[in-house]
């Protein structure tokens, strides 16, 4: 992705100079806790899943990060909710503009990430932990169930991309899936308009901030 001419997701040899474990280990689990019942309401049998998640991380052993993903924490205006913001958690490398959703990815392997330091500097280590434990636990909060999750989410992606390459794979149109589910758009076109020009402000607005956090 670009930004008037300048990459959003590259970042210099400078950022992310601490690993992810090396951070978790830095932080109390209250204050990451805390983090995480004010942002996403959380229920309270969730402390006991997310204190075991903590206290399994500091105990495994980080995989080489052969793929030099530094891991990236953003606070963003939801674009499906204007006026709500949202934490975006992914990856990048260097030298490179994609950015890399992380939920399949072994725990493991987040514990070697290089966290981007000015995100810890903009919201706090505790709070780029707390966000980071809320998107490595999409698939659970025990580190042999997150590995099977996967692994069964990994054979189905690659199952459905076999499909697609030889052809087999059924499609169905925007129109038919809307028809399915009952929706129908009757925005008039002044409301289309108004919500257009707000998620063109939202995008401007998300790209100052991942420009200000990777620059």
């Amino acid at each position: 992705m670009q930004y008037n001419g300048k990459s959003l997701w590259t970042v210099d040899e400078r950022g992310g100079c601490v690993i992810f474990k090396e951070l978790l280990k830095s932080v109390a689990f209250d204050d990451v806790w805390s983090e995480l019942n004010k942002v996403y309401s959380m229920k309270d049998e969730a402390f006991e899943a997310y204190f075991r998640v903590f206290n399994q991380l500091k105990e495994l052993t980080p995989e080489p990060n052969h793929d030099n993903f530094h891991l990236v924490v953003a606070r963003v205006e939801d674009a499906l909710e204007p006026g709500i913001f949202i934490f975006d958690v992914f990856g990048i490398k260097l030298g490179d503009n994609d950015r890399y959703a992380l939920e399949l990815s072994s725990w493991k392997g987040w514990l070697s990430f290089e966290v981007v330091e000015k995100c810890i500097e903009a919201y706090g280590a505790a709070a780029v932990v707390a966000h980071s434990l809320y998107e490595l636990t999409f698939f659970g909060y025990d580190v042999a169930a997150v590995e099977l999750n996967t692994k069964k989410e990994i054979e189905i992606l690659r199952e459905r991309h076999e499909e697609i390459e030889n052809g087999t794979a059924e499609f169905v149109s925007w129109d038919e899936v809307c028809k399915d589910i009952g929706y129908v758009d009757d925005r008039t076109e002044e409301e289309k308009e108004s919500q257009h020009k707000q998620f063109e402000r939202i995008n401007t607005e998300n790209k100052r901030v991942y420009e200000m956090l990777l620059s």
